[in-house]
């Protein structure tokens, strides 16, 4: 439901000028981030988080339905002379699975991609990052979360409440997570090791399609884990 590639390809194709940029929250990861690391950008878009992962020395693996965004991420390593640092798969996260090998990766990231699902896909998603992840490997990932008071009465007035927290606006699934339904998720899946914590990221403008042009800021749960 909404998550179609034609929608999306739309959607990245009307993204303003003003906002091609790296993310906030992929600069504040990026320093914490194992050096020269393959890092895997889920639902990673227009590239411009990949393109300052392969900046400060990474290889990076994109993943995001939208074959518009996947070309123009392709374009944007071409331009900068680093195709080879740079790979780019369609996947739809709908189907559950990421299309990558038992650890093979050293850093799971996502900024508000996982965002479009119910519970339970939610929770498949979070157990496809842990099996990609290498040993000691650690996935970044950062969810709306039902602290920004505006946007979930918005969601809570308009739409149709599919389960807890998770709504349906028009033709797109939109979840709002707690910190407890999060940790609750990873708890299920047996990861050990892992954190939510809030996470706000604020700027002149973000980068986010579905934000009203007014907010400066996002309200975020961030997860954190590491792979044993």
């Amino acid at each position: 439901m909404g998550n179609d590639s034609s929608r999306w390809d739309e959607i990245h194709k009307n993204i303003p000028q003003d906002l091609e940029r790296h993310s906030q929250y992929a600069e504040v990861c990026e320093r914490i981030f194992p050096r020269s690391s393959t890092i895997c950008d889920l639902a990673g878009g227009l590239g411009y988080d990949a393109m300052y992962f392969i900046e400060n020395g990474h290889n990076v693996i994109i993943l995001d339905i939208s074959s518009y965004a996947l070309k123009h991420a392709t374009q944007l390593a071409k331009n900068n002379n680093v195709s080879k640092k740079l790979v780019v798969k369609r996947c739809d996260f709908s189907n559950k699975m990421l299309p990558l090998k038992d650890k093979s990766v050293d850093v799971v990231f996502s900024r508000i991609g996982f965002n479009y699902f119910p519970y339970n896909e939610t929770r498949a998603l979070l157990a496809e990052v842990y099996r990609i992840l290498k040993v000691d490997g650690k996935a970044y990932i950062a969810f709306k979360s039902p602290d920004d008071t505006e946007d979930y009465n918005f969601l809570k007035a308009n739409t149709v409440e599919l389960e807890d927290n998770v709504f349906i606006e028009g033709e797109q699934i939109r979840s709002r997570f707690t910190k407890t339904q999060l940790e609750q998720m990873l708890s299920e899946i047996g990861i050990a090791e892992y954190s939510v914590t809030p996470f706000r990221e604020e700027r002149e403008t973000i980068r986010d399609e579905f934000m009203k042009a007014s907010k400066q800021a996002l309200c975020l749960n961030e997860v954190k884990f590491k792979k044993i």
